[in-house]
C-alpha cells in the first residue's frame, strides 16, 4: 500500500498538533518535571508521569509526521492518559489549597486533549482513505473491459 500524501490540511493539522506539544507536552511538562523531581521531591510520582506521558506523545508526534497516521493513535491515546492521570491530581491539590496561577493549569496541561482529537481526526481521515481507495479499486476491477465471446468466435 503506499504512503498517503500530505495535503495543506494535513500539513495545518499536523502544525497545530506540535504547537499543542510545546507548549503542554513539553514546556508546562518540562517545568513541572524540573520542579517535582528537583524541589518538591514528595511529589516526584508526578514527575516521573509527566515524563512518560510526554515521551508517549511524542512518539506519537512523530509517527504522525512520519505519516503514520493509524499506528499513532495508540501512543497518543495512552500518552495522553499517563499524561492527564498526574495533571488531574495535581490540579484536585492546587484547587484544595487555594492558590492561584497563571496561566492555569487548565491552559497548561489540558490542550493535550485537542493534540489527541487532532491525531484521532488524521486518524480518521486515512481509514475513510484507505476504505474509499479499496471501493474505488473494486469498481475499477467490476468495471474494467473484457473481450465478448462473439470476438473470440470470430477469430477462430
Amino acid at each position: 500500500m503506499k504512503r498517503p500524501s500530505d495535503t495543506k490540511a494535513h500539513i495545518f493539522i499536523k502544525a497545530v498538533m506540535t504547537a499543542i506539544f510545546l507548549w503542554s507536552g513539553f514546556f508546562w511538562s518540562g517545568v513541572t518535571i524540573v520542579n517535582f523531581a528537583l524541589l518538591n521531591t514528595e511529589y516526584s510520582h508526578l514527575a516521573y508521569q509527566f515524563v512518560a506521558g510526554s515521551l508517549l506523545l511524542l512518539f506519537a508526534l512523530i509517527l504522525c509526521w512520519l505519516r503514520l497516521y493509524i499506528l499513532q493513535i495508540i501512543p497518543c491515546a495512552v500518552g495522553l492518559a499517563v499524561f492527564l492521570t498526574p495533571a488531574r491530581e495535581m490540579i484536585a491539590h492546587v484547587e484544595g489549597s487555594g492558590a492561584v496561577f497563571k496561566p492555569s493549569f487548565e491552559l497548561r496541561y489540558l490542550p493535550v486533549i485537542g493534540f489527541a482529537i487532532l491525531a484521532a481526526a488524521l486518524c480518521i481521515i486515512r481509514i475513510w482513505q484507505i476504505i474509499s481507495d479499496r471501493a474505488e479499486k473494486k469498481n475499477e476491477y467490476n468495471n474494467r473491459p473484457t473481450e465478448s465471446i462473439l470476438d473470440k468466435h470470430r477469430e477462430e
